[in-house]
């Protein structure tokens, strides 16, 4: 199994059979690997210099001792990252609408 992978994360973790060699291909096709421990688990960082925005896909695969590789499962990153504060124009009684700038997609209330 994966867990499930944010902007915010720092690590690809899940489940798989103990012993066995996870791969995960990030979308820039960087190939990262690691190891399940004796209790299956596992937990394989993310670089530092590799920001998700929230949309990309992750591919991850599982081989065991004896070689056998599962299905690849795709991942889908999800965007947990705040949008920077809006700006606002002033507001003034000559100009009331109130108008700025904010991230795109975002809803300002």
């Amino acid at each position: 199994t994966v867990s499930e992978v944010t902007s915010e994360s720092t690590q690809v973790t899940g489940t798989g059979e103990p012993g066995s060699t996870v791969k995960v291909e990030l979308p820039d096709g960087t190939e990262l690997t690691g190891v399940a421990d004796d209790q299956g688990n596992y937990g394989i960082d993310i670089p530092a210099n590799q920001k998700f925005r929230g949309g990309e896909q992750l591919k991850v695969t599982s081989t065991d001792p004896s070689g056998n590789k599962s299905d690849e499962k795709v991942i889908d990153v999800k965007d947990t990252t705040p949008p920077v504060a809006p700006t606002v124009s002033e507001v003034t009684s000559e100009s009331p609408q109130v108008s700025g700038t904010a991230e795109a997609g975002s809803t300002v209330k």
